[in-house]
């Protein structure tokens, strides 16, 4: 029996405007040092040929005796440090990591997070669906959370390590190198660096099989090859798939510029994923937007740290002053599944 048609795809797009502003008080990231590419080749770790596609100049690599909550824990104190929001008032906190590796078994990551920040959290919550568009995705919940109750802040935490011998950071696709680091907001009422406009969201299960593990003699993960077997296995042609990848995205952004009243032509920075060099080309061709208007620069010296790049970059921009008051930010996020997460701010 033939399947049904599957049902048309429509981003779910929120209005963060209506029901009480919200505001990123504050942004804060915590970074291991960085290994600069050129030592990465010379050792062996990295191929000139990928290093030439992704064009990153480092990549920010913990010690072995870093773990998970150490990097999330340093990120959410210097959030909530910097914001003027008091712990007492952080009363939901999501926590983001999709590589489950290198978490503590059967332990409550939020729940520590939340103790070492002294936030007494009415909810906590992780999502790891392995999708580096996790990070925008929980900002738009934690949004939903606030405009539904009372609640004076939202903390918003990720962080990644990636490490052998699950995966092999330097190979496992040639558009992007994994990072570890971590990543904080937090999301309150009273005021702060920008307000949060508008957010969508939109997934598209069609192409959830892009990534399903395949076997393979030549790293622990290779996305390549999984994209590969998909292709052989469905048959579907190269350009249909680019298309609907392309539409999905297309669909979120428009919809949240939409609701948030501004075009792209508005847009002063596009936070787009940290992925290399001639990865993140398909973007700026997709928008039509030079390089200059989005965190390239800034993401070349970090590589990719997965759902946390958006809120690095933009403790990133206020740090650097490079946004103005009044200017727009748009944060995308894209990841397996097929996800697409946008949100829309506005510089305070």
């Amino acid at each position: 029996m033939a399947q049904p048609p599957f049902p048309a795809l429509t981003p779910s797009a929120t209005d963060f405007t209506k029901g009480g502003a919200l505001y990123i008080a504050a942004a804060a990231t915590e970074l291991p040092p960085a290994m600069p590419i050129e030592d990465a080749i010379r050792d062996g770790l990295y191929t000139r040929e990928s290093a030439d596609i992704a064009e990153y100049t480092g990549v920010t690599i913990a010690d072995e005796s870093s773990s998970i909550l150490d990097l999330a824990s340093a990120a959410a104190l210097s959030a909530t440090a910097r914001s003027d929001v008091p712990a007492a008032d952080i009363r939901s906190l999501l926590f983001v990591s999709v590589f489950p590796f290198t978490h503590p078994r059967l332990y409550n990551l939020p729940a520590a997070i939340a103790e070492a920040v002294r936030a007494p959290s009415a909810f906590t919550t992780q999502i790891s669906n392995a999708s580096c568009a996790a990070g925008v995705d929980a900002l738009v919940m934690a949004g939903h959370r606030l405009l539904l109750t009372e609640d004076p802040a939202a903390l918003v935490v990720a962080a990644e390590l990636w490490r052998m011998p699950h995966i092999d950071r330097f190979d496992c696709n040639p558009n992007f190198v994994f990072a570890d680091g971590a990543s904080a907001v937090v999301l309150g009422r009273a005021g702060g660096y920008a307000r949060l406009l508008s957010g969508a969201t939109l997934t598209d299960p069609t192409l959830s099989g892009l990534h399903v593990e395949v076997p393979s003699d030549r790293t622990p993960v290779d996305v390549s090859a999984r994209a590969g077997a998909f292709f052989q296995r469905t048959g579907r042609d190269t350009a249909e798939v680019h298309g609907r990848l392309e539409a999905g995205l297309r669909a979120t952004i428009d919809s949240s510029l939409a609701l948030a009243g501004v075009s792209l032509d508005d847009v002063a920075c596009v936070v787009l994923p940290a992925v290399g060099r001639t990865f993140l080309q398909r973007y700026l061709d997709m928008l039509k937007i030079p390089v200059s208007r989005t965190t390239w620069d800034y993401f070349a010296t970090t590589s990719h740290i997965g759902p946390g790049d958006q809120f690095s970059a933009l403790e990133y921009l206020a740090e650097s002053g490079r946004c103005n008051r009044g200017d727009v930010i748009l944060l995308i996020g894209e990841g397996v599944g097929f996800q697409f997460s946008v949100a829309v701010l506005e510089v305070q």
